[in-house]
């Protein structure tokens, strides 16, 4: 599964092959794409070109492709075999005398005979240069019609593959011969490739295309390019990664770098926060040091009224705050509230049983329901609005709460 994954990262799930026909000088490119879906190989394109630059023109997010050399620079001979003898060997009885490192050979095996393609290397990797310029890595190649040979056990019942250039002979699923395809007898059909529909102009580009996926068959097809195949994928994969991994480090500097910020930014927002914090309870102490003497000469003109008060206190207020609605804003809650302001030398008078509440709300049906709330309580003799005004989309309010006695 993991190398799966790798490979869906680096290669995706798009697939193309890429046929060269015809001669140097009057060339034209069969362009098939595939796609796979949820397991399914389905045909997105096909198309035939004239230049390398028009396949990536029209199909530029392309990142690599099989070529397969299938024009007049391509050889083929057959030659007969009876014993399974070197690639070398049978390459030199098809052509003698051909110097042998300056091209690129591929071989159909049968149990009585060879056929052989080959091409020049120069030509190849020139073309494969060229794909390059244009950002498009070949990462595999075939000669002639090599690549049908990873059709024949999916087209058993098929006797004839034929295609522009060349006509295969087949019996359940094995070759017995390769033959050039007459252009005027030539005449488009269509091959039923596991539910594939396509027609003879691209099912040898379906071939390489099942190829990249199921890899070759060693036993049928030999070649001395796989060594050189291994270069030009390893490239692309350096490529991809590089590609994919530059902008992902990027990324992940660049979050890095954020989350950085943003806990700097958060601390350092604490500590100025903190500062002024520390800063305003200094200013704060030295006032309170100043109103303590003040609050101690009045502490003693209170302490009876809270003495008396303070436990019956904290049961009013807590079930007046428990039924109050979350749209209500308090500005002010008294009990026994001071009916004159205290003056030095003079008795403290308060309006005994009595809250005062005073805020602000929202939501005029919460108060009404609130104030009814108020009057049910049990300690609550009556309930008296003494103050209700309008401000906008807020409503003050001051409640007047007689105790039962």
């Amino acid at each position: 599964m993991l190398d799966s994954l790798t490979r869906n990262i680096i290669y995706g799930t798009t697939y193309c092959a890429l046929e060269h026909r015809g001669t140097d000088r009057d060339m034209s490119i069969a362009v098939l794409i595939a796609k796979k879906r949820k397991g399914e190989l389905l045909l997105e394109e096909r198309a035939v070109v004239s230049t390398v630059e028009d396949i990536k023109e029209h199909y530029d997010t392309l990142r690599y492709a099989h070529l397969i050399i299938n024009n007049d620079l391509v050889l083929q001979k057959t030659v007969q075999i009876t014993q399974k003898v070197p690639d070398t060997v049978i390459v030199n009885g098809a052509f003698p005398n051909i110097e042998l490192d300056a091209f690129y050979y591929e071989i159909i095996r049968t149990e009585v005979t060879a056929y052989v393609y080959i091409c020049r290397k120069a030509y190849i990797d020139g073309l494969i240069k060229t794909y390059e310029d244009q950002k498009l890595f070949i990462t595999a190649w075939s000669l002639g019609s090599t690549a049908l040979v990873s059709l024949f056990s999916l087209l058993e019942d098929v006797s004839e593959i034929q295609t522009v250039k060349t006509t295969l002979s087949l019996e359940k699923g094995k070759l017995t011969g390769i033959f050039p395809t007459i252009e005027r007898e030539y005449q488009t059909r269509y091959y039923d490739v596991e539910g594939l529909k396509v027609e003879g102009d691209y099912v040898n580009a379906l071939g390489a295309i099942v190829r990249i996926i199921g890899g070759t068959d060693d036993d049928l097809v030999t070649t001395n390019f796989n060594e050189r195949e291994g270069e030009q994928q390893s490239h692309f994969k350096q490529h991809r990664i590089f590609a994919i991994g530059v902008p992902l480090t990027i990324g992940a500097l660049l979050l890095i770098f954020l989350v950085n910020f943003l806990f700097y930014n958060h601390y350092y927002t604490e500590v100025t926060s903190l500062q002024e914090v520390g800063e305003t309870n200094v200013l704060q102490k030295q006032l309170l040091i100043k109103k303590d003497s003040i609050v101690n000469q009045k502490q003693k003109l209170f302490e009876d009224v809270i003495e008396s008060a303070s436990s019956s206190s904290s049961y009013f207020l807590d079930e007046i705050i428990q039924e109050m609605p979350h749209t209500i804003l308090l500005d002010g809650l008294q009990y026994h509230p001071l009916v004159k302001k205290i003056r030095k030398n003079k008795p403290v008078i308060v309006q005994e049983n009595t809250i005062i509440i005073t805020g602000t709300t929202t939501v005029n049906n919460d108060l009404s329901v609130w104030i009814s709330t108020l009057e049910g309580l049990e300690f609550t003799e009556s309930v008296s609005i003494k103050n209700l005004e309008k401000e906008g989309r807020n409503t003050t309010f001051g409640i007047e709460l007689l105790i039962g006695s």
